[in-house]
This record gives structure tokens, C-alpha cells and sequence, in this order.
């Protein structure tokens, strides 16, 4: 039986009214109070009733947007497009910036609901097996629900994704094409789908062509930033590589910031390709080989199919696997590469 604002009520020994305003951090209730409310809110697993909320306001037409972070251009240039396409079809977008934190993720899926979104579309953290409860609260509101550019593990709802192994296949296929054998990949140690698929196509190609990689050749960092890529660019260096690959330009971009000052020459001694195509790929001093996400597709994709659950009502119930839609992404060669 579901827990009701009364059960809290009544267990916290308060009126209905006072259990209401602790719960929705109102005004009128001492610290005291609000503090033993909410204690006993989350023993019995409350979740508010926002259906019920809804009875008395306006259909909002909004949908949430949940992002890790738009300090990376990657992130931003995804705000960019859902935003447009939120216009296009007549939605307000509300955004909600988790910066990788559960806690954060679960303080914008509580005020998207407050909003009464018709849906919601989640940008995963790129954190390790995250702490994802807080999705539980759009499930039993049966609010839709769609995963963009990754997924969580364990979740059955659509996602649209970059086909990250055929990505990487093709790039290091044309690196081995060029006669560079001896290739470094760097990745990140979180068991995601998108650092995994990466390294799968790296290894499908060189298996393919007969090319040993010695294990001492992949390199994994906690986070896929600039500032770890960076820190590990010398010790890549001892491996005297003739080609090094990144899971995403930012890294691209500090590594050859190292070897530059290392007196290292791109690509005459080294070539390097990234991940991704954001702006600075193509505006950067020396342009970056890499390989692009289709972002606008992968964006329109989410969006028709969250548009889609929208309209029917409710979303649809998971058949069998997770849905993901894989979008092939565009080898790009410029200067870093021979």
C-alpha cells in the first residue's frame, strides 16, 4: 500500500498541514520539526503525490532535461540542441544540472516533478555504478523517461546513443592503415557503455589486422578530463608510441599540450586522434583528427521518442532487453594525424 502524506502525518504525532509545508521546505515549521517529519518521510519510503497536484494547475508542457555538467562543451552543445528542438515542438525545457551527484540528480527529478513535466530526458553522470533510486520516483508517477548519449545499468527505458564501437574500429583501422602500428588508447576505468564500447572497436580493429597491443599500451584514468590526461601523457611517453588515441577531444587537446612541451611534433613524430568533434576540435591550433558524434541526430532521436511516449499517454512498458538506438558516428581527418 502506497504511503500517504497522512501516514507521515500521523506517525510524526503533527497535522496533515505541518507534515506538508516540513516536506515542501515551507515556512511555519521549526527546525525540530521539519527534521523529525523528514526522518520519518524517508523510513516509510514517502513519495509525494504530485498527481494529485496536478489536479488543480494548468498543463505545464514542459519537459526536464538532466545534464552532469555544461562546463564541457559536450554537455553544452547538447542544452544547445534539446533546447531548439524543446521550441520546435512547443515544450519548455527545464534544465537540471546534477554536477554528478545522485543527491543533486535526485533534487532536479523532485522539482521537475514539482513542475509537473510531461517527461524527462537524463544524461547520465559519468560515475560508476551511481546511486539511481531517484528514478523510481518517475517510474510510479509513470512520468516517460529517456536515456541520451548513455544509459545506466540496469534501466529498461529507450535510450539513443553514439555507436561508440564503430567509432573507435574505423579510426584505428585508418591509423593502421597508415602504417602506425605501435598505438596507445587511453580510456577511463568505470565500467560504462561508453568507455567500454570505445575500447571494444580499438581491439576489434587491431585483432583484425593482426596487430599485438601490449597491455602496458592502454591507459585508464579516473575521469576523462583535461588535467588526467595531461598528468599521464608522460608515462605514455615511455612507450614510445607512434599513434595515441583519446576517448574524447578534451583529453585529445592535453595531451598534445604535453607533447608540445615535451618538444614532441604532431603528427611527425606522433600522431593523435580524440572523440567527439566539439567546436575546438576544428578551431584548435593544429586541428584535431577525431571522430564525430552525431549529436543533432542523436538529439532529435531522443526527443521524437520521448515526444512519442508523451502522446500515448504512458510510457511503454520494456519488452525483453532495453531499447538502445546506436547513431554511427563520421571519421574527421585533419592535422593531428598523418
Amino acid at each position: 500500500m502506497k504511503v500517504t502524506i497522512k501516514d507521515v502525518a500521523r506517525e510524526a504525532d503533527v497535522s496533515v498541514a505541518t507534515a506538508s509545508m516540513a516536506i515542501n521546505n515551507k515556512r511555519g515549521v521549526n527546525a525540530e520539526t521539519r527534521n523529525k517529519v523528514l526522518r520519518i518521510a524517508e523510513k516509510l519510503a514517502y513519495v509525494p503525490n504530485y498527481s494529485a497536484r496536478s489536479l488543480v494547475t494548468k498543463d505545464s508542457k514542459s519537459i526536464g532535461l538532466l545534464v552532469p555538467e555544461i562546463v564541457n562543451p559536450y554537455y553544452s552543445a547538447i542544452v544547445d540542441i534539446m533546447a531548439k528542438l524543446a521550441e520546435q515542438k512547443g515544450y519548455t525545457l527545464l534544465l537540471g544540472i546534477s554536477n554528478s551527484k545522485s543527491r543533486t540528480e535526485k533534487m532536479y527529478i523532485e522539482s521537475f516533478m514539482e513542475r509537473r513535466v510531461l517527461g524527462v530526458i537524463v544524461v547520465p553522470m559519468l560515475r560508476d555504478h551511481p546511486d539511481i533510486g531517484h528514478l523510481e520516483l518517475l517510474r510510479s508517477e509513470k512520468i516517460p523517461m529517456v536515456f541520451c548519449t548513455e544509459t545506466y545499468a540496469g534501466c529498461m527505458e529507450p535510450c539513443v546513443m553514439c555507436d561508440f564501437s564503430s567509432g573507435e574500429y574505423e579510426m584505428t583501422r585508418y591509423l593502421l592503415g597508415k602504417g602506425l602500428k605501435n598505438i596507445c588508447f587511453i580510456s577511463v576505468r568505470m565500467d560504462v557503455n561508453f568507455a567500454n564500447m570505445r575500447l571494444q572497436g580499438f581491439m576489434k580493429a587491431v585483432d583484425e589486422a593482426g596487430v599485438t597491443v601490449p597491455e602496458e599500451n592502454l591507459f585508464f584514468v579516473e575521469e576523462p578530463n583535461f588535467q588526467a590526461a595531461y598528468d599521464i601523457t608522460d608515462k605514455i611517453l615511455e612507450r614510445k608510441p607512434e599513434a595515441i588515441i583519446c576517448i574524447n577531444d578534451m583529453m585529445t587537446l592535453a595531451i598534445m599540450k604535453r607533447l608540445d612541451e615535451r618538444g614532441v611534433h604532431i603528427p611527425e613524430d606522433i600522431s593523435v586522434a580524440g572523440f567527439d568533434d566539439m567546436m575546438f576540435a576544428e578551431l584548435a591550433q593544429k586541428p584535431i583528427t577525431t571522430v564525430r558524434q552525431p549529436l543533432s541526430d542523436i538529439c532529435r532521436q531522443t526527443m521524437d521518442i520521448l515526444e512519442d511516449e508523451i502522446k500515448s499517454g504512458v510510457p511503454k512498458p520494456p519488452v525483453g532487453r532495453q531499447k538502445i538506438a546506436l547513431i554511427r558516428p563520421e571519421v574527421v581527418i585533419r592535422n593531428t594525424t598523418k
